[in-house]
């Protein structure tokens, strides 16, 4: 077994924003109305909320911008993504008066800044919000950045698919958002599995990418490393669109559980699929 490296998304994240103004340019007044499979949001409220997510990102963590107190204490996990979820609602909400010319335009103007101010930060340094859901109480940068590289291409996805366009699944997109999603598996084990010490299983995930991990319980935790040339009975087996569509619960846990093969311990093995990887 082998630490998990660093994930260096920030070579892809001007290239998903670019993928991204391509697609809007080319969508027509009707697609922007198209439902998404995002909550009741549509096409246009989710290109809104990637603008949110942007401008709230250079307020917030370039230029020191305080946000109003929230209207209930924000004191667990729950109540943090309550929070989250009043703040994307009301922009949403608000975002309806744009037009989507003006809403390209802001992305637009708005990409160049966002990336400037990601390649000004120190990978190593501590970023202003940690990665909830990988159960991190202080993150570095550079996971921070990884983790708003997924927002970006999951999002791009739903529009993707609402729109019938293709979708981003090569090796270029596929590999940093793996290593990047997997990250939320110890939390749910760490929640739902004995803490069994040095029991293993080795999650092996194929497709355009091929890759392999290791998640092991070692005093109580459990944690995860990159498979060497590791030997577990306990294995779980998938294909990369099973691996995203299942880490960003684009499809069901039930869904799942029938796209994934186990070997060896069943109960253990099943529990990955109740992997969420985003704040929900």
């Amino acid at each position: 077994m082998k630490p998990l490296p660093e994930n260096d998304a920030l070579h892809v994240f001007k290239d998903v924003q670019s993928e991204l103004l391509s697609l809007l340019r080319s969508m027509s007044a009707e697609e922007w109305n198209y439902p998404a499979s995002s909550r009741s949001w549509n096409v246009k409220d989710i290109v809104a909320h990637l603008l949110d997510g942007d401008l709230r990102r250079l307020s917030l963590h370039r230029d020191g911008h305080v946000l109003p107190e929230p209207s209930s204490p924000v004191n667990s996990y729950s109540s943090l993504v309550t929070y989250l979820n009043e703040l994307n609602n009301t922009w949403v909400s608000a975002s309806k008066r744009l037009s989507p010319t003006l809403l390209i335009k802001l992305i637009e103007f708005i990409t160049p800044e966002v990336v400037k101010h990601l390649k000004s930060l120190d990978p190593k340094g501590t970023a202003l919000f940690s990665v909830g859901w990988a159960d991190e109480e202080e993150s570095e940068n550079w996971f921070d950045i990884a983790r708003e590289y997924t927002e970006k291409w999951h999002h791009q996805q739903q529009i993707r698919e609402a729109t019938g366009k293709p979708l981003l699944v090569e090796g270029k997109w596929l590999i940093p958002l793996i290593d990047t999603l997997i990250r939320g598996v110890p939390p749910v084990y760490q929640q739902f599995a004995a803490p069994i010490e040095n029991e293993r299983l080795k999650i092996n995930i194929n497709g355009v990418i091929s890759d392999s991990w290791i998640l092991t319980c070692r005093i109580n935790r459990w944690q995860l490393f990159k498979a060497d040339t590791d030997q577990t009975n306990n294995q779980v087996e998938m294909d990369d669109d099973t691996a995203w569509r299942m880490f960003t619960k684009n499809i069901t846990e039930h869904e799942a559980l029938n796209r994934i093969e186990v070997t060896g311990d069943q109960k253990l093995g099943k529990l990955i699929a109740k992997t969420v990887s985003f704040m929900k």
